[in-house]
């Protein structure tokens, strides 16, 4: 009996240190349980009377602060949820937003006291009213489902049917894979499914691309083998033969690039293997070519420096035999062209410079005073009657599409003879009209105003880069 009492002094003294300690759950759950040992026939110990009434009060007061607590919050919730009618929200949102409410709503539970039967009936008459607008939504989402699943079957289908009847020979790794690829995106596509058939259509889709994927390695094994056998004539090619072994790895370095590959592991290591391989023999031909090149570029370097002719550079070329057909005679001939088109730049140099000191001449000193040499072999011969060399500057801007400079009475007489005469000509001679104006030039009479003749000048230098194409 003495045992049975400390017991019970024990078992209410470590409940009074639970409410002090903030356990409240865990102590109004051990009081309740010691509450339902004692009843009439077995009344509590007096001298342990006061201390359970102490401590049932305390439970009974925290039970009225927990309610108190969560009242506030619980008619939020209530709030909350029947203003979502006003909000229009997508159903599948809606539905997690009533999901999460429901949530709080038992953690209250949970917590603190729970809520009374006709606060619950409210939340719950709320909560159903607003599912209301997903009932539609996830009745269509669940045949939505059953049509996904359909089109899984079928793709289940296609899968197992693409193996059959395919060897390594006759398929390659990039067709297996975009295969894949494409079967991949469309089950994703193809969701949601019902929940009940997920792991089974998701365990059945692995079992079919496992037998895919088995026929991609027969591919990749297959390719291997292939260029292994590549690899090993590469090594039995002969040294002393080399232009002939050379010519033989081209053709097999052309053959390797149509193989596919041999796996994601092994095809780097065997790729590098066979470039290791060949490497062996091309270095030789490399050491052979070296020499030739040198020669080369001492041909490219004595034609630029105007040492050898064109012709000289290509006879030259023709000796070095193991350079026809490469990527060195490509930059030989490109070279050649480049040549070509400087000379012809600065022969065009030189025969404008020529026409400016002619120009500068006539401008500054007049006709009668130009150097013989400057003037051009092309000319008509000399005009009945010599032009005024403004007059023939004029025309010569004109001819060359410029806007003319030169006096301003002689500038707008010439103008407007220049568009009569382009409503009565039928056809012009380019070529002939250049001669026409650089003869009216060379046999004029007079000489430019001393105050526009920079000016002039700028003009006709001008006047002639616009001719250039046509000056012989």
């Amino acid at each position: 009996m003495v045992e049975k009492t400390i017991n019970l002094n024990q078992q209410l003294n470590e409940i009074e240190q639970l409410f002090a300690s903030g356990h409240i759950k865990k102590a109004q759950k051990d009081l309740r349980k010691l509450n339902s040992v004692f009843n009439k026939s077995k009344p509590i110990p007096s001298r342990f009377k006061h201390k359970f009434q102490r401590l049932n009060f305390t439970a009974k007061e925290y039970d009225d602060w927990a309610e108190f607590a969560t009242s506030d919050k619980r008619s939020e919730l209530i709030k909350n949820v029947n203003q979502l009618a006003s909000q229009q929200l997508e159903p599948r949102k809606l539905a997690n937003q009533i999901n999460s409410y429901q949530k709080q709503w038992q953690n209250l539970d949970q917590h603190g006291k729970t809520a009374s039967r006709e606060k619950w009936a409210i939340f719950k008459e709320a909560c159903e009213k607003a599912w209301e607008p997903c009932k539609d939504y996830f009745n269509e989402l669940e045949s939505k489902k059953e049509l996904n699943k359909s089109k899984k079957l079928n793709l289940l289908k296609e899968m197992d049917a693409f193996p059959v009847g395919k060897t390594a020979e006759s398929i390659t790794v990039i067709q297996i894979v975009n295969f894949l690829k494409g079967i991949h995106d469309k089950w994703k596509l193809f969701s949601p499914v019902p929940d009940g058939d997920f792991q089974e259509l998701n365990k059945s889709f692995r079992e079919s691309r496992n037998q895919i994927n088995q026929l991609l390695e027969e591919v990749e094994k297959f390719n291997r083998g292939k260029k292994e056998e590549i690899i090993s004539e590469v090594e039995s090619l002969s040294k002393d033969d080399i232009d002939t072994s050379v010519a033989r790895i081209r053709e097999l370095q052309d053959i390797w690039r149509t193989l596919g590959p041999a796996g994601k592991k092994l095809d780097p290591q065997i790729n590098e293997n066979f470039s290791k391989v060949c490497d062996v023999l091309l270095k030789i031909k490399d050491k052979e070519l070296d020499e030739s090149r040198g020669l080369m570029e001492t041909i490219i370097k004595d034609l630029r420096d105007k040492a050898i002719t064109p012709g000289e550079a290509e006879l030259k070329f023709s000796e070095l035999e193991n350079l026809q057909g490469t990527n060195e005679e490509k930059k030989f001939k490109k070279a050649i062209r480049d040549f070509a088109m400087l000379q012809k730049n600065e022969k065009a140099q030189e025969k404008l410079k020529s026409y400016q000191e002619l120009f500068e001449q006539l401008i500054d000193n007049g006709s009668a005073k130009v150097a013989k040499e400057l003037i051009p072999d092309f000319l008509n011969g000399k005009p009945n009657e010599s032009m005024d060399l403004n007059e023939a500057s004029i025309r010569f801007q004109m001819f060359a599409g410029l806007d003319p400079v030169g006096p301003k009475e002689m500038v707008s007489r010439v103008k407007f003879e220049e568009l009569k005469n382009r409503f009565t000509e039928k056809s012009v001679d380019l070529g002939e009209k250049l001669k026409e104006h650089f003869t009216n030039l060379v046999y004029s009479k007079g000489t430019a105003n001393k105050k526009e003749s920079n000016d002039v000048k700028k003009a006709m230098l001008k006047a002639l880069k616009k001719v250039e194409q046509l000056l012989p």
